[in-house]
């Protein structure tokens, strides 16, 4: 695929599960410039076999003899889509990348990756450099929005599952609660699964270079949280959200997704 390529991995992530921090430790470490590089699925002409846009990208952000990204479930889809039309016979991408691994990110403390992501929303501030100042923007407290962005981390999580069953796919599974707690024993797990030390000279760099953007707001709110969800169901709770609660409900049981309205 890539003359010079000798190893790669993906990084199966949901937003807020560490993946920036985990792909700049890598990068500094030499393991390729690892970044969400599927997103959208290269470019080429309608109707063609031609992958020179899917090589450029392999080209342009390998290192070392290897490459790496991270993708969301629906840009893997996208990216499957993509080669089944250009490559004969193509199932997944261990097919045509050189000694594939595949690194599975999840969070323990799904209330916490909740409220991370809708504060992230919120301000449009999705990480901070080493040393920068953490945002204290009011954080506009929305019970549906922090439990749909719970639905769809837990399906995130689920159709990831789902993938890796089905193709007997073994993903080295890295725990953000348990990686972030111990970094350099973490970090040593990650390059040995990846096939040992990129560079055969120096020691493994485990300095982070981003700021931890959790405040005492995101503790509070996931608490507000945590009890409304345990308040489901209490008059006195559907009475507090009674039209956003009506909408939602109009959405999930009445099948409010349909277009009852056809052209």
């Amino acid at each position: 695929m890539l003359e010079g390529l000798t190893r790669s991995y993906t990084i199966a992530f949901a937003p807020r599960s560490g993946s920036t921090e985990i792909c700049g430790l890598l990068r500094r470490n030499g393991f390729g410039a690892p970044a969400e590089l599927f997103q959208y699925p290269p470019p080429r002409a309608a109707g063609s076999l031609d992958i020179t846009g899917f090589q450029t990208i392999l080209e342009k952000h390998q290192a070392n003899g290897i490459f790496g990204s991270k993708m969301a479930h629906n840009h893997r889809a996208g990216m499957d889509e993509y080669l089944r039309v250009a490559v004969a016979g193509y199932g997944q991408l261990d097919d045509i990348l050189p000694n594939h691994r595949w690194v599975w990110l999840t969070r323990r403390d799904r209330l916490q990756q909740v409220v991370s992501m809708c504060r992230a929303e919120q301000s449009d501030v999705w990480a901070v450099g080493a040393g920068g100042s953490i945002s204290r923007a009011e954080f506009k407290y929305d019970f549906f929005q922090l439990l749909s962005r719970l639905c769809m981390l837990q399906a995130a999580d689920l159709i990831w599952e789902l993938y890796f069953t089905k193709r007997a796919i073994t993903p080295l599974r890295l725990i953000y609660e348990d990686f972030f707690s111990d970094v350099p024993g973490q970090l040593r797990q990650l390059i040995d699964f990846l096939g040992g030390p990129a560079k055969a000279e120096g020691s493994i760099d485990i300095e982070s270079s981003l700021s931890i953007q959790r405040t005492d707001v995101d503790q509070s709110v996931r608490e507000r949280f945590s009890r409304d969800l345990d308040r489901i169901g209490e008059a006195e709770f559907q009475r507090e959200w009674a039209r956003p609660m009506a909408r939602w409900n109009k959405f999930f049981f009445e099948y409010g997704w349909r277009d009852t309205n056809p052209e």
